[in-house]
Protein backbone atom coordinates (compact mmCIF):
# COMPACT_ATOMS: atom_id res chain seq x y z
CA UNK A 1 0.00 0.00 0.00
CA UNK A 2 2.88 2.64 1.07
CA UNK A 3 4.55 1.71 -2.34
CA UNK A 4 1.51 2.52 -4.50
CA UNK A 5 0.94 5.17 -2.64
CA UNK A 6 4.03 6.73 -3.63
CA UNK A 7 4.07 5.76 -7.04
CA UNK A 8 0.60 7.52 -6.77
CA UNK A 9 1.95 11.18 -5.19
CA UNK A 10 4.84 10.60 -8.26
CA UNK A 11 2.33 10.86 -10.78
CA UNK A 12 0.13 13.22 -9.53
CA UNK A 13 3.32 15.56 -8.66
CA UNK A 14 4.40 15.37 -12.18
CA UNK A 15 1.08 15.78 -13.96
CA UNK A 16 0.08 18.39 -11.80
CA UNK A 17 3.35 20.72 -11.98
CA UNK A 18 3.37 19.92 -15.62
CA UNK A 19 -0.27 21.41 -16.10
CA UNK A 20 0.82 24.49 -14.37
CA UNK A 21 3.60 24.75 -16.08
CA UNK A 22 1.97 24.67 -19.20
CA UNK A 23 -0.66 26.66 -18.16
CA UNK A 24 1.27 29.93 -17.45
CA UNK A 25 3.34 29.63 -20.34
CA UNK A 26 0.20 29.50 -22.28
CA UNK A 27 -1.33 32.68 -20.51
CA UNK A 28 1.81 34.72 -20.50
CA UNK A 29 2.17 33.51 -24.79
CA UNK A 30 -1.82 34.15 -25.37
CA UNK A 31 -1.30 37.79 -23.36
CA UNK A 32 1.43 38.64 -25.96
CA UNK A 33 4.14 38.92 -22.94
CA UNK A 34 6.70 35.91 -24.94
CA UNK A 35 6.30 34.48 -28.22
CA UNK A 36 8.61 31.19 -28.55
CA UNK A 37 11.00 30.93 -31.69
CA UNK A 38 11.67 27.91 -33.74
CA UNK A 39 14.62 25.85 -32.16
CA UNK A 40 16.48 26.07 -29.47
CA UNK A 41 17.21 29.47 -28.45
CA UNK A 42 18.75 31.17 -25.20
CA UNK A 43 15.65 33.42 -24.12
CA UNK A 44 12.81 30.34 -24.65
CA UNK A 45 14.80 28.51 -22.19
CA UNK A 46 15.09 31.22 -19.49
CA UNK A 47 11.59 32.20 -19.83
CA UNK A 48 9.92 28.52 -20.17
CA UNK A 49 12.13 26.74 -17.90
CA UNK A 50 12.01 29.58 -15.12
CA UNK A 51 8.28 29.04 -15.23
CA UNK A 52 8.64 25.42 -14.66
CA UNK A 53 10.39 26.24 -11.60
CA UNK A 54 8.09 28.28 -10.87
CA UNK A 55 5.53 25.50 -11.34
CA UNK A 56 7.61 23.00 -9.53
CA UNK A 57 8.12 25.24 -6.23
CA UNK A 58 4.59 25.84 -5.70
CA UNK A 59 3.61 22.21 -6.26
CA UNK A 60 6.44 20.77 -3.72
CA UNK A 61 5.33 23.59 -0.79
CA UNK A 62 1.78 22.21 -1.28
CA UNK A 63 3.38 18.78 -0.75
CA UNK A 64 5.15 19.77 1.86
CA UNK A 65 1.85 22.04 4.12
CA UNK A 66 0.43 18.35 4.04
CA UNK A 67 3.37 16.57 4.84
CA UNK A 68 4.56 18.95 7.37
CA UNK A 69 7.73 19.48 6.27
CA UNK A 70 9.97 21.80 4.93
CA UNK A 71 10.28 22.62 0.85
CA UNK A 72 14.14 22.07 0.71
CA UNK A 73 13.44 18.55 2.42
CA UNK A 74 12.83 17.31 -0.88
CA UNK A 75 16.44 17.73 -2.01
CA UNK A 76 17.49 21.28 -1.61
CA UNK A 77 19.12 21.54 2.23
CA UNK A 78 20.38 25.01 2.78
CA UNK A 79 23.83 23.46 4.19
CA UNK A 80 27.32 24.71 3.33
CA UNK A 81 28.61 22.09 1.66
CA UNK A 82 25.92 23.09 -1.47
CA UNK A 83 27.93 25.50 -3.14
CA UNK A 84 30.78 23.15 -3.50
CA UNK A 85 28.84 20.26 -4.71
CA UNK A 86 27.00 22.59 -7.50
CA UNK A 87 31.00 23.43 -8.12
CA UNK A 88 32.19 19.34 -8.31
CA UNK A 89 29.51 18.62 -10.33
CA UNK A 90 29.60 21.43 -13.27
CA UNK A 91 33.53 19.88 -13.50
CA UNK A 92 32.47 16.17 -13.85
CA UNK A 93 29.37 17.75 -16.00
CA UNK A 94 32.55 19.96 -18.18
CA UNK A 95 34.91 17.23 -18.59
CA UNK A 96 32.64 14.23 -19.34
CA UNK A 97 31.43 15.71 -22.49
CA UNK A 98 34.43 17.31 -23.65
CA UNK A 99 36.30 14.05 -22.94
CA UNK A 100 33.65 12.54 -25.54
CA UNK A 101 34.55 15.14 -28.08
CA UNK A 102 38.38 14.54 -27.70
CA UNK A 103 37.68 10.28 -28.33
CA UNK A 104 35.13 11.45 -31.05
CA UNK A 105 37.88 13.45 -32.99
CA UNK A 106 40.58 11.16 -31.99
CA UNK A 107 38.37 8.36 -34.17
CA UNK A 108 38.30 10.64 -36.83
CA UNK A 109 34.48 10.99 -36.16
CA UNK A 110 34.76 15.18 -35.97
CA UNK A 111 37.12 17.80 -36.65
CA UNK A 112 37.80 21.22 -34.42
CA UNK A 113 38.17 24.05 -36.75
CA UNK A 114 38.52 26.68 -33.96
CA UNK A 115 35.55 29.30 -32.82
CA UNK A 116 32.27 29.42 -34.32
CA UNK A 117 31.89 33.26 -32.94
CA UNK A 118 34.34 35.87 -32.24
CA UNK A 119 34.35 39.14 -30.27
CA UNK A 120 31.26 40.37 -28.94
CA UNK A 121 28.98 37.56 -30.27
CA UNK A 122 31.55 35.22 -28.63
CA UNK A 123 31.03 36.45 -24.92
CA UNK A 124 27.18 37.13 -25.26
CA UNK A 125 26.11 33.92 -26.14
CA UNK A 126 28.32 32.46 -23.84
CA UNK A 127 27.03 34.65 -21.21
CA UNK A 128 23.27 33.82 -21.98
CA UNK A 129 23.26 30.13 -22.59
CA UNK A 130 25.41 30.49 -19.13
CA UNK A 131 22.05 31.23 -17.19
CA UNK A 132 19.78 29.48 -19.76
CA UNK A 133 21.85 26.31 -19.43
CA UNK A 134 22.08 26.89 -15.46
CA UNK A 135 18.00 27.56 -15.08
CA UNK A 136 17.38 24.38 -17.14
CA UNK A 137 19.79 22.21 -14.83
CA UNK A 138 17.66 23.48 -12.02
CA UNK A 139 14.49 22.86 -13.43
CA UNK A 140 14.92 19.62 -14.39
CA UNK A 141 16.84 18.18 -11.33
CA UNK A 142 14.23 20.23 -9.02
CA UNK A 143 11.13 18.67 -11.43
CA UNK A 144 11.72 14.85 -11.78
CA UNK A 145 14.18 14.23 -8.85
CA UNK A 146 12.76 16.87 -6.40
CA UNK A 147 9.50 15.99 -4.23
CA UNK A 148 8.77 13.26 -7.20
CA UNK A 149 11.89 11.14 -6.58
CA UNK A 150 12.10 11.60 -2.44
CA UNK A 151 8.26 10.63 -2.61
CA UNK A 152 8.91 7.57 -4.31
CA UNK A 153 12.02 7.04 -2.57
CA UNK A 154 10.28 6.69 0.09
CA UNK A 155 7.50 4.05 -0.90
CA UNK A 156 9.72 1.45 -3.14
CA UNK A 157 13.18 2.34 -2.01
CA UNK A 158 16.47 3.96 -3.68
CA UNK A 159 17.28 1.90 -6.97
CA UNK A 160 13.97 0.86 -7.70
CA UNK A 161 12.85 4.63 -7.90
CA UNK A 162 16.55 5.39 -9.68
CA UNK A 163 16.06 2.68 -12.41
CA UNK A 164 12.61 3.66 -13.21
CA UNK A 165 13.27 7.92 -13.04
CA UNK A 166 15.91 6.59 -15.44
CA UNK A 167 13.84 4.88 -17.57
CA UNK A 168 11.29 7.67 -17.54
CA UNK A 169 13.66 10.37 -18.21
CA UNK A 170 15.33 8.67 -21.28
CA UNK A 171 11.39 7.27 -22.61
CA UNK A 172 10.49 11.41 -22.37
CA UNK A 173 13.67 12.30 -24.56
CA UNK A 174 12.64 9.57 -27.09
CA UNK A 175 8.84 10.06 -27.04
CA UNK A 176 8.45 13.60 -27.03
CA UNK A 177 11.46 14.77 -29.40
CA UNK A 178 12.03 13.81 -33.29
CA UNK A 179 14.47 11.30 -34.90
CA UNK A 180 14.80 9.83 -31.57
CA UNK A 181 16.72 6.15 -31.62
CA UNK A 182 17.40 3.48 -28.87
CA UNK A 183 21.05 4.85 -28.87
CA UNK A 184 19.50 8.01 -26.98
CA UNK A 185 16.95 6.63 -24.90
CA UNK A 186 19.87 4.20 -23.42
CA UNK A 187 22.39 7.02 -23.49
CA UNK A 188 20.11 9.70 -21.57
CA UNK A 189 18.87 6.77 -19.05
CA UNK A 190 22.59 6.10 -18.09
CA UNK A 191 23.44 9.86 -17.88
CA UNK A 192 20.17 10.20 -15.61
CA UNK A 193 20.97 7.36 -13.57
CA UNK A 194 24.53 8.70 -12.65
CA UNK A 195 22.40 11.47 -11.43
CA UNK A 196 20.35 9.64 -9.34
CA UNK A 197 23.23 8.03 -7.62
CA UNK A 198 24.99 11.19 -7.18
CA UNK A 199 21.65 12.18 -5.21
CA UNK A 200 22.05 8.99 -2.79
CA UNK A 201 25.09 9.73 -2.04
CA UNK A 202 25.24 13.52 -1.28
CA UNK A 203 21.67 13.60 0.18
CA UNK A 204 20.68 16.38 -2.12
CA UNK A 205 20.11 17.68 -5.63
CA UNK A 206 23.08 20.28 -5.57
CA UNK A 207 25.43 18.03 -7.32
CA UNK A 208 23.18 16.82 -10.42
CA UNK A 209 22.07 20.76 -10.72
CA UNK A 210 26.09 21.57 -11.38
CA UNK A 211 26.57 18.34 -13.44
CA UNK A 212 23.37 18.78 -15.21
CA UNK A 213 23.63 22.40 -16.40
CA UNK A 214 27.49 21.53 -17.23
CA UNK A 215 26.93 18.57 -19.39
CA UNK A 216 24.21 20.36 -21.30
CA UNK A 217 25.96 23.76 -21.90
CA UNK A 218 29.24 22.00 -22.81
CA UNK A 219 27.51 19.24 -25.29
CA UNK A 220 25.32 21.91 -26.91
CA UNK A 221 26.89 25.33 -26.53
CA UNK A 222 30.49 25.23 -26.44
CA UNK A 223 31.02 21.93 -28.20
CA UNK A 224 28.08 22.56 -30.69
CA UNK A 225 26.82 18.96 -30.48
CA UNK A 226 23.35 18.15 -32.66
CA UNK A 227 20.25 17.80 -30.90
CA UNK A 228 16.97 16.56 -32.50
CA UNK A 229 14.81 19.11 -30.61
CA UNK A 230 16.72 21.81 -32.33
CA UNK A 231 15.49 19.67 -35.40
CA UNK A 232 18.65 17.88 -35.40
CA UNK A 233 21.58 20.36 -35.96
CA UNK A 234 24.02 22.35 -33.72
CA UNK A 235 22.60 25.50 -32.16
CA UNK A 236 23.10 28.86 -34.49
CA UNK A 237 24.92 30.68 -31.47
CA UNK A 238 27.43 27.18 -30.33
CA UNK A 239 31.57 28.47 -29.31
CA UNK A 240 33.55 25.97 -31.44
CA UNK A 241 33.35 25.05 -35.08
CA UNK A 242 33.27 21.24 -34.28
CA UNK A 243 32.08 19.85 -37.40
CA UNK A 244 30.79 16.06 -36.99
CA UNK A 245 30.96 14.41 -39.62
CA UNK A 246 31.41 10.29 -38.46
CA UNK A 247 29.43 7.20 -38.38
CA UNK A 248 26.28 7.79 -35.97
CA UNK A 249 27.56 5.26 -33.24
CA UNK A 250 30.46 7.56 -32.93
CA UNK A 251 29.21 11.05 -33.09
CA UNK A 252 25.13 10.66 -31.72
CA UNK A 253 24.00 11.55 -35.28
CA UNK A 254 21.19 14.23 -34.96
CA UNK A 255 20.82 12.81 -31.55
CA UNK A 256 24.10 14.66 -30.57
CA UNK A 257 27.53 13.32 -28.48
CA UNK A 258 24.55 11.72 -25.46
CA UNK A 259 23.40 9.13 -28.11
CA UNK A 260 27.31 7.72 -28.72
CA UNK A 261 28.95 4.80 -27.98
CA UNK A 262 31.74 7.01 -26.53
CA UNK A 263 29.05 8.59 -23.95
CA UNK A 264 27.75 5.41 -22.97
CA UNK A 265 31.16 4.08 -22.25
CA UNK A 266 32.56 6.84 -20.53
CA UNK A 267 29.20 7.51 -18.65
CA UNK A 268 29.11 3.57 -17.13
CA UNK A 269 32.91 4.30 -16.21
CA UNK A 270 32.14 7.72 -14.49
CA UNK A 271 29.56 6.20 -11.99
CA UNK A 272 32.04 3.43 -11.23
CA UNK A 273 34.87 6.09 -10.60
CA UNK A 274 31.73 8.31 -8.44
CA UNK A 275 30.85 5.17 -6.44
CA UNK A 276 34.35 4.10 -5.70
CA UNK A 277 35.35 7.93 -4.78
CA UNK A 278 32.07 8.23 -2.42
CA UNK A 279 31.75 4.58 -1.07
CA UNK A 280 32.62 6.24 2.72
CA UNK A 281 29.39 8.15 2.18
CA UNK A 282 26.24 7.46 4.14
CA UNK A 283 23.17 7.43 2.82
CA UNK A 284 21.08 10.51 3.61
CA UNK A 285 17.76 9.91 5.08
CA UNK A 286 16.09 11.69 2.43
CA UNK A 287 16.28 9.23 -0.07
CA UNK A 288 16.37 6.56 2.09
Amino acid sequence: MRALKSIGAFVLYIVVTEVLHNGMAYAIVKSHLWTPRDGFNAPDFIVSDGLGILAATVIAWIAARIEKRRVTDYGLPPRRDALPHVVEGFLWGTVIPVLVALIVIGFGGASYHGFALHGDALVRAALIWLVAMLILGFFEEWTFRGYAFNVMTRGIGFWPTAIVNAILFGALHYFTKPMENMADFVGVSVITLFMCITIWRTGALWFAIGFHAAFDYFALIVLGSANTGNMGKPLQDHLLDIRYTGVDWLTGGPRGLEASVPMLVVIVLAIVLYLVRTRSSRRSPAVS
